[in-house]
């Protein structure tokens, strides 16, 4: 019999021993981790989301005040039909040009506003300026309203090549919006880039220049897509009309653009929970007297725009109605989340009523 000194434990025990050390130290590795890493992130987490909601709620109310009172200016327009206002020559001439210069201040001031609260959701400890909040795809309408014309190229093509009898039902969608967007290129080169500057350019041209243009821009889209181009009498009939349909106007606010006037917008504000506040009426009308191109682009912007008779050629009326519907569904978004008290009731029913008269009226108005 062995000496109790020189009995060893069972491999069983010592396994076991093993073991228990192991999880020990795992289980001591885990807490660590937890504590130390995951729970700091989801707790930075936590406060940058705090931090994000509380951003969004700072500009919601000011914000929100903005696009009531854009609301109350575009009823005027496009419910109780007093549009006379858009017009230079409607008397009386001061006060008219002071409901467009306020009407674009109120404009100005929602770009603001958007930037502000972007800007200061950016300066956050990894923060981002594309927060997904409740009306964030009703911005993004608003912005996308100012800035994007695709379907103003689309439609100038589809216009002329009816006029033309240029075939365009063999190309897909797709091929056609590219095809727009070549066409733009190639009536601005045949105008000496002088299209889009001066609306009326074509218009002033001599007959023979017009016809010129006319016959490049027809054998351009009858080799693009393959058709016959239109005889030289069909050319000489239309070159009115077709005149027509190449000069425009619109006012398109790039994003860009957006970023720019909605910083010229926004001042330091040491007196609010809030970075930014937006400048004063005055020092607006002064920036509109700039050289900023989006500056010269918002100050004629709705200048002219004519509801009684609507030119075809003119795309900023459009512009002004999805503009305004996109205001519109601003507030009712608005009204539809937690911060409902924000949203005063009246503005609230007269933006549904907005909203349902400008989708109302899409259908007859578009061309």
């Amino acid at each position: 019999m062995l000496p109790p000194a020189l009995v060893t434990a069972p491999p069983a025990a010592s396994n076991a021993a093993l073991w228990a050390a192991m999880i020990g130290a795992g289980s001591a590795l885990l807490v660590s981790f937890l504590k130390d890493f995951l729970f700091e992130q989801l707790k930075e987490r936590r406060t940058r989301q705090q931090s994000e909601a509380d951003v969004y709620r700072q500009y919601l109310a000011p914000l929100c005040e903005t696009c009531e009172k854009i609301i109350w200016r575009s009823k005027e327009v496009f419910i109780d039909k007093r549009h006379a206002f858009l017009k230079t020559s409607t008397l009386p001439l001061d006060f008219n040009a002071y409901k467009r210069l306020s009407t674009l201040y109120r404009i100005a001031t929602l770009i603001g506003w958007i930037r502000g609260m972007n800007l200061e959701l950016r300066a956050l400890p990894r923060g981002k300026s594309n927060l997904a909040t409740p009306i964030s795809e009703q911005i993004a309408a608003f912005q996308k309203a100012l800035a994007d014309g695709p379907h103003v190229e689309l439609h100038r093509l589809t216009r002329i090549s009816a006029l033309w009898s240029i075939d365009l039902s063999q190309l897909e969608q797709a091929q056609q919006v590219a095809l727009a967007m070549r066409f733009e290129v190639e009536a601005h080169a045949a105008t000496g880039g002088k299209l889009k500057p001066n609306p009326n350019h074509l218009r002033n041209l001599p007959v023979a220049e017009k016809l010129e243009i006319c016959r490049r821009l027809a054998a351009y889209l009858a080799r693009e897509t393959g058709s016959k181009a239109p005889d030289e009498d069909v050319i000489k009939e239309t070159v009115e009309r077709a005149v027509g349909g190449l000069s425009y106007r619109e006012a398109l606010l790039y994003r860009d653009w957006q970023d720019a006037l909605g910083d010229a917008m926004i001042e330091r504000d040491p007196d609010s929970v809030r970075r930014f506040r937006i400048i004063g009426y005055e020092k607006f009308t002064v920036l509109l007297e700039t050289e900023a191109p989006w500056f010269k682009v918002l100050a004629k912007s709705i200048d002219d725009i004519d509801f009684d008779e609507i030119d075809t050629s003119d795309f900023r009326s459009q512009q002004l109605r999805d503009l305004s519907a996109a205001v519109a569904a601003i507030v009712i978004g608005i009204a539809q989340t937690k911060d409902a008290s924000l949203v005063d009731q009246g503005s609230l029913k007269a933006a549904t009523r907005l909203r349902d008269a400008i989708a109302a009226a899409a259908p007859t108005t578009a061309t």
